[in-house]
């Protein structure tokens, strides 16, 4: 079963780096990943509709996650899931993407950063999806990775857009610290950073891109031909990480890498094994 080409690019539009990763995946599997990235998107618009909606969008998901696993899905990108899943694809740990939309819908915010890192691993089962679904029986070392590279994906988004998630009333950074430093979204919001915060905020980055690094020195080069779409949309969010840490007046935009350093990346992240 094929997804639709105009869900497809809603899913991976063109040039994006979730595109790139798309492009790396083996063809047989591209339909299915693409598949559950459109499920991702939809989820992470739920977010942002009305508060009622979103309610009512997120037990739409909620049943139609339960409905993919007992093979009566509904919705296409979960009926392209379904019909891949006379592979090993296992789809439970989806319910965990749920409870990261329950989080987004109500804005929550997080003490420590224990329990900001538990958001960031409950979003990477949708990694570990992804490795189920381009696996036959992954080992647990796969899998293990696989969610972490999905963590480090969703953490890096959250840097790259803090200014804009904090204008929507969003905020991903532990409340713990930001108080030691004095910062409120109030300061988040405007461009009156204090060299303190910027200097902490750069420091994250750094060791955020460093446990990346040594999870793919750890890796042996099969376990990443296993996860290879994975690595290469985690190379490109390490890349964008880079471009944060260089400048620090990136994190006050939306940052983008140019199509250029996308190819290159991708190209590189997905030969260098």
């Amino acid at each position: 079963m094929t997804l639709d080409i105009s869900l497809r690019q809603r899913a991976i539009p063109d040039g994006s780096m979730r595109y790139f990763a798309w492009l790396y995946t083996p063809e047989q599997h591209r339909d299915a990943f693409a598949a559950l990235l459109l499920l991702e998107s939809e989820l992470r618009d739920t977010a942002f509709v009305p508060h009622d909606v979103a309610h009512i969008r997120l037990q739409w998901w909620r049943d139609e996650i339960e409905h993919l696993n007992n093979g009566k899905a509904q919705h296409p990108a979960t009926q392209v899931l379904q019909a891949a899943k006379q592979t090993s694809a296992d789809y439970s740990m989806l319910e965990r993407l749920i409870l990261c939309c329950a989080q987004d819908i109500a804005h929550s915010t997080y003490e420590s950063d224990s329990e900001l890192r538990q958001y960031f691993s409950n979003y990477g089962t949708l990694a570990m999806a992804a490795a189920s679904l381009l696996n036959d029986s992954p080992n647990a070392q796969v899998m293990e990775a696989a969610q972490k590279l999905g963590a480090f994906v969703r953490e890096v988004e959250t840097l790259r857009d803090l200014k804009l998630d904090v204008h929507h009333g969003y905020l991903y950074l532990p409340l713990n610290e930001m108080d030691q430093l004095n910062v409120d979204y109030e300061t988040l919001a405007s461009s009156n950073w204090s060299a303190t915060f910027t200097e902490w905020l750069v420091d994250r980055c750094k060791s955020i891109l460093q446990i990346h690094k040594a999870l793919m020195q750890a890796l042996l080069d099969d376990e990443k031909a296993q996860l290879r779409p994975l690595i290469v949309l985690a190379s490109l969010h390490a890349r964008l990480l880079e471009l944060l840490i260089s400048n620090t007046d990136n994190f006050k935009q939306r940052a983008e890498l140019s199509t250029l350093k996308k190819t290159w990346t991708a190209w590189k992240a997905a030969r260098n094994f």
